[in-house]
Order: structure tokens, then sequence, then C-alpha cells
């Protein structure tokens, strides 16, 4: 496996475990359950089995994937761009994961519903991961 995807999915993976904890202390702090579970409960249900840990294990791996396609499509990475990439991930889950949900689009355009999730992507993940990424490129291994 080519090493800057691999470097990709870690570096999508460990931003998306950031933005997890991140979320479980806005939780704690009573603004409800994170993101990503309310979604996995939209679409297996209210309480499905494993509910928290599953949805956020697949919330991270996501992250990965989209670590993997920041890893294809930026060759030079620097945080700037990195938080710019970061409007790729917010305007799926704005348009194409609200439609399959059966949610409105861009969150019916509430401006907190629009902002938290330009928020977390582009400023927490996006910036992690070209950060993360830039560091990686300018180590070079060998096996």
């Amino acid at each position: 496996m080519n090493n800057r995807i691999l470097q990709g999915f870690i570096a999508g993976c460990l931003g998306a475990i950031i933005l997890a904890v991140l979320m479980y202390i806005l939780k704690g702090a009573g603004m409800g359950n994170p993101a990503f579970v309310g979604m996995y409960e939209g679409k297996f249900g209210p309480n499905p089995p494993g509910g928290q840990v599953v949805a956020a294990l697949l919330f991270i791996i996501s992250g990965g994937i989209w670590g993997i396609v920041y890893a294809l499509m930026v060759k030079n990475s620097t945080i700037l761009n990195g938080f710019l990439f970061g409007i790729l991930p917010s305007l799926w889950l704005l348009v194409v994961v609200n439609y399959a949900l059966g949610k409105p689009l861009f969150n019916d355009f509430k401006p907190m519903g629009i902002m938290m999730p330009l928020i977390f992507n582009m400023v927490v993940w996006g910036s992690f991961i070209g950060w993360y990424m830039s560091r990686k490129s300018k180590v070079v291994v060998s096996f």
C-alpha cells in the first residue's frame, strides 16, 4: 500500500477521533448527542445494537476514508489546504448524507446546522489532517 495513502487514512482517523472526543465533551456540556450518533440512529432506528460505540467507529473509519481522498488529491500538504479540503466532507454531509437520511438539505439552512459541520470539518479535522500530513511528508521511510 502506498505510504501516503496509509498516512492519509491514519490522519483522517486521528482527526475523527479528535472530533468525536470534542463532540462528547459538548454532549457533557448539555449540547446533546454527537451528530454521528444521530445519523446512525436515523439509519438503524433508536437504540441500535452497539449504539454509541458502533456509531463512533463508523465515524472514525469515514474520517480515514476522507483522509485517503485528501492524500490522493493534495500532494503538498499544509494546514491551509487541509482546512480548505474540509469543505468537501461538509458538503457531502449537508447534501448526500442528509438526503440519504431523509433530512433537509443543508440542515434546512439553519445557521448552526451549516456552521457546525463547517467548523468541525474545516477548522478541526481539516486543519489537523493538513498539519499531520505535512509533518509526515517530511519524513522519509524506507523498508
